[in-house]
This record gives C-alpha cells, sequence and structure tokens, in this order.
C-alpha cells in the first residue's frame, strides 16, 4: 500500500520544522527510510517547482508552476486502478474529503509523525542517499 504525501502540509503541521529547501531534503531522506522499513512506495509532493540545485530524489515531485502540490496529489490518485491501495498524508480536510471520496485511506500529520518519531527511534541515519546525493552534484559535466 504506497503513500502519497503532502509534504508542504506536513511540515507546516510540525512543530519545530519550516518549509525551508533544507527541511524539505531532511524530509525526503527521514520519509525514505522509513519507506524502506515499512516495505511500501512513498511519493512525496512539494507545492510550486523544484529549486535549483536541489534534487531530492525520483520519489519527490513538485507539482509545478501554478499548480497546487493537492492537485498533483488528486491527479496522481485518479491515474491509479485500485484508490484504496493507497494512503494519503495529509491534515488538509478538503484533500482529505476529496480522497477519501476517491476511496484512498487518508492519515492526518500528526498520527503519521508519531509512527516516524517510533520508527526512527531505533535507525541510525541512512548515508547512502547523502552519498548519491553529492557525487551527482559534483559529477554534472
Amino acid at each position: 500500500m504506497p503513500f502519497l504525501v503532502d509534504g508542504d502540509n506536513l511540515l507546516g503541521s510540525w512543530k519545530g520544522r519550516s518549509r525551508s529547501d533544507a527541511e524539505r531534503q531532511r524530509l525526503a531522506g527521514e520519509l525514505r527510510r522509513f519507506a524502506s522499513r515499512e516495505r511500501r512506495s512513498l511519493l512525496l509532493v512539494f507545492d510550486g517547482t523544484e529549486p535549483p540545485g536541489l534534487h531530492l530524489g525520483a520519489d519527490v515531485r513538485f507539482a509545478g508552476p501554478g499548480r497546487s502540490a493537492d492537485e498533483l496529489i488528486l491527479a496522481l490518485l485518479r491515474d491509479q486502478e485500485d484508490r484504496r491501495g493507497w494512503t494519503v498524508v495529509t491534515s488538509d480536510r478538503s484533500l482529505g474529503d476529496q480522497c477519501r471520496y476517491m476511496r484512498a485511506r487518508v492519515e492526518r500529520c500528526d498520527r503519521f509523525r508519531s509512527r516516524l518519531a517510533d520508527a526512527g527511534s531505533a535507525d541510525k541515519p541512512e548515508r547512502e542517499f547523502e552519498v548519491d546525493y553529492w557525487l551527482e552534484r559534483f559529477t554534472r559535466d
């Protein structure tokens, strides 16, 4: 059962976290480790366009200009045959209602953060993503 995560909504509901590029990168790494432990795929979606020079990985999407993350999440769900197999992480009531209408599951950000914290307490940081990220950045032509 894959996750679709409303990234800006998750960060915005998280005390002590911001929607900065550094926090987005940190969140992408945390969610990548979580998905690996859970053995579930995960797609993290943010509003706007990807900032120049910031590469967060193939499992992260930016909605693009003139389109919200909510619109992209709904479009991605519409393209799925089995929407019941998806869990959307958001505390946005309107988005949650629309996702439930399409028969996807919805998990509120506070509950998801608790699971993320519980799962991460016994986990060591994943360095492989960091190495790949920096190798990609410094080996570009």
